[in-house]
């Protein structure tokens, strides 16, 4: 996935699933009766088991998410507080997370160059 896939993300199911697995760290697995089922591990290691969150849907749920990243030490969460959708809250944290990654990869490839004289 790169940058424009993620761009182009709708709310729905999908990103759904992408922010409870990349960002909030839950797994999400389908169920015949539930649907999708997001599993959530709690502090003390049980796994709880709900439908998959609407994240880019509702405002609310939303909000998690900014709480989350912010709760990794980026500080572009505070960026979007105001923000009134939730899916463009839910494509920032996936490309924030992202470009992240890109950079880290991009660091690591530099790092293995070396001058030899």
């Amino acid at each position: 996935m790169n940058r424009d896939d993620i761009q182009e993300l709708k709310a729905g199911r999908t990103l759904n699933i992408f922010v409870a697995e990349k960002i909030m760290k839950n797994k999400v697995v389908p169920d015949p009766i539930m649907g999708d089922t997001e599993i959530f591990i709690t502090e003390t290691g049980e796994s709880v088991f709900g439908k998959l969150t609407q994240y880019s849907q509702d405002l609310s749920k939303a909000q998690l998410v900014i709480s989350k990243i912010a709760g990794m030490g980026y500080a572009e969460a505070g960026l979007w507080e105001n923000e009134k959708r939730p899916e463009v809250i839910c494509r920032a944290a996936l490309l924030t997370l992202f470009d992240k990654k890109s950079k880290k990869k991009r660091a690591i490839q530099k790092s293995k160059f070396t001058i030899i004289k």
